[in-house]
This record gives C-alpha cells, sequence and structure tokens, in this order.
C-alpha cells in the first residue's frame, strides 16, 4: 500500500518544528489509516499520480494526527474520560466526540481544508 505521507515529511513539512504528537515509531501506521481514509475521498486518484501532492502529504498528516488524538485519550473501553474525582473512584466520560459519526466529520473538514481546491473530490471521470 503507498502511504502519502511518511515520517521525514511529517517532521519538516507538516510540523515545521512543532513538536510531533505522534511518535517516530507509531507515525506510519497513523498515516497508512490516513492514507485509507483519503484514498476513500479521493476515489483512489492520488494513487494514480506519479508524484503525491503536498496538499495530499498534509492532508494525511493532519488526519493521522486527528485519528491518533482520537485513539489515545480513550480507555480500555473505548470511551473519553472528562473528569476523573478520587473521592470515591468517580469518573465522567465524553462519547459524543468519539462517535464514529463524529470522528467521519472531523476528517471530512480535514479533507475539505486540504483538498478542496484540487480535482481530486470530483466524483466524476
Amino acid at each position: 500500500m503507498k502511504v502519502y505521507a511518511d515520517l521525514d515529511f511529517y517532521q519538516s513539512g507538516y510540523l515545521l518544528g512543532r513538536e510531533p504528537s505522534i511518535s517516530d515509531e507509531a507515525f506510519p501506521y497513523w498515516a497508512m489509516l490516513a492514507t485509507s481514509e483519503i484514498r476513500q475521498c479521493t476515489f483512489n486518484r492520488v494513487d494514480d499520480m506519479e508524484e503525491i501532492p503536498e496538499a495530499v502529504r498534509m492532508c494525511c498528516c493532519e488526519i493521522a494526527e486527528k485519528l491518533y488524538s482520537v485513539e489515545s485519550v480513550k480507555d480500555e473501553n473505548g470511551m473519553i474520560l472528562q473528569s476523573y474525582g478520587n473521592d470515591g473512584e468517580t469518573g465522567t466520560y465524553k462519547t459524543e466526540e468519539l462517535s464514529e459519526k463524529q470522528i467521519q466529520k472531523s476528517i471530512a473538514q480535514i479533507v475539505r481544508r486540504w483538498l478542496a481546491n484540487t480535482d481530486l473530490l470530483y466524483c466524476g471521470r
């Protein structure tokens, strides 16, 4: 599978000196998942290109960070712990941000931000 962004681009092209959210070891996995999301939105058009456009690589990095951030705040049951009190072991969970629908909406916004001005999102041929 062709992955749209590599670790080098993530560190030098996307982050531009900011601290990475995703570790070096974990980035290839999250970039692969992000590539899959972009592939669905672009009807596999990027795979046919000789060179991956910078906008696609930036999109891949941002989606990878989004997917990673959602996964990293989940507990063992797949829920986000919003607050926690140790006065009897209580916790409040936030689930609306983790719904599949909300995650897909966030990904769609990222894709539109980076790829709206390209022909990659056009569903016709």
